[in-house]
């Protein structure tokens, strides 16, 4: 039987809020790299007038960034069945692109 691994996290307070979206699908290339997983598809949405939400569909499921610049916050969301790291380390990182700090991961 595969364990399915469900990490979320709301990074908050970040400093530069409104990351474009090329900025958000490389450091979450950079996460699905490093936790060995298989990128099948992705799509960048960028919301008028801020946020984006930003979609890497995996050959073991997914990873999401959606981000809300008026709250200062950015949530990532990763289900997957496969990691060759500690997701909360990898997904962690998406965030670490300079513009959040720290987040609260569950």
């Amino acid at each position: 039987m595969t364990t399915m691994i469900c990490v979320a996290y709301d990074l908050l307070d970040c400093a530069r809020p409104d990351p474009g979206p090329d900025e958000l699908i490389t450091a979450m290339r950079k996460a699905a790299d490093l936790l060995g997983t298989h990128i099948r598809g992705e799509l960048a949405v960028p919301f008028r007038p801020h946020g984006t939400t930003c979609v890497l569909v995996l050959a073991e499921s997914h990873l999401i960034t959606s981000t809300w610049p008026e709250h200062r916050l950015t949530h990532i969301d990763l289900t997957t069945c496969r990691a060759d790291t500690p997701p909360r380390q990898e997904v962690g990182r998406v965030g670490a692109g300079g513009w959040c700090g720290p987040g609260r991961g569950g």
